[in-house]
């Protein structure tokens, strides 16, 4: 089923008769291609076989993609911030689609509702919020089955193609696919910069000598390690953990330390020049000397 507002003048003539606008604090740009919805929902539906497999959307805004996903007649939690779309949800969405259930409010705060959920995420991100909410969907959704994320494409290229903290921390939960780039017209209001649609899916095995978290202590070591080692720009290994404020404590720079030999890593090395199965085995070879 297709978005009662999906082109410009429809969204305009709902605009002009609520007396709104599209607002930038939210990052509302609404996705007016139906060409675009249709990958994302075609590009998912192989991956949600599974009927023990809820789904879920962050900001619906004008239901652009909400009512195609809400047609795959699965379980669906839908999380709006907006006033103006949690009512038209309320008034349009939702008694049409009774698997729907609607939290109101930052998305961040109430994606508690999912952490124990088998769930499958879509969601326009509004970019200064898309590590922050990646980072709680791969860290608390215990059975978290992947997602499709509209983000800005700068992003998603740097994702994908560079070694940073944030790509190497996700390389422990997920593996990053960049589907798609979204030119900026299938927007509106049109934004500045062109977008980009990625495929998170979680690890289901890992492969020798890697590491795949498997509790919250894990998690905080494989931050703490990142930070340590990403801290200063394309400093030296061994300069960060010299140097590091995440570093301070003596047992855990002496483990790291002992890590980085038993993983064959060069200190002089930068983090940039390792690729993310060095890090994994980084990892893990810094747990084992934590637990002795």
């Amino acid at each position: 089923m297709k978005s009662p507002y999906a082109t410009i003048s429809q969204i305009q003539t709902f605009f002009e008769a609520k007396g709104i606008r599209a607002q930038k604090k939210f990052g509302q740009n609404f996705l007016i291609d139906q060409n675009i919805v249709d990958f994302i929902v075609k590009s998912a539906e192989p991956l949600l076989n599974d009927d023990s497999i809820v789904l879920a959307e962050i900001g619906i805004g004008l239901g652009t993609l909400t009512y195609p996903v809400l047609s795959l007649d699965k379980k669906t939690f839908l999380f709006e911030i907006d006033h103006a779309y949690i009512q038209l949800a309320k008034d349009e969405i939702l008694p049409q689609f009774p698997k729907a259930s609607l939290y109101e409010g930052d998305a961040l705060e109430n994606l508690f509702h999912i952490y124990e959920e088998k769930v499958f995420v879509f969601g326009n991100l509004p970019y200064h919020l898309t590590t922050e909410i990646i980072n709680t969907l791969v860290i608390h959704c215990r059975n978290f089955q992947g997602g499709i994320f509209m983000v800005q494409k700068e992003f998603a290229e740097r994702l994908v193609k560079e070694t940073s903290s944030l790509s190497v921390f996700l390389s422990a939960f997920c593996d990053v696919k960049y589907l798609k780039t979204v030119h900026k017209n299938c927007f509106f209001p049109i934004p500045k910069i062109h977008s980009a649609l990625i495929l998170l899916s979680p690890k289901k095995e890992s492969k020798e000598n890697q590491w795949i978290l498997k509790n919250q202590t894990e998690v905080e070591v494989w931050s703490r390690m990142l930070r340590t080692l990403f801290w200063g720009k394309r400093k030296q290994i061994q300069v960060s953990l010299r140097e590091s404020p995440f570093s301070e404590d003596p047992l855990f720079r002496e483990a790291l330390g002992k890590a980085i030999q038993s993983a064959g890593i060069p200190p002089t090395a930068r983090p940039e020049e390792l690729n993310r199965e060095q890090f994994l085995t980084l990892g893990q070879h810094l747990l084992d000397h934590l637990s002795k």
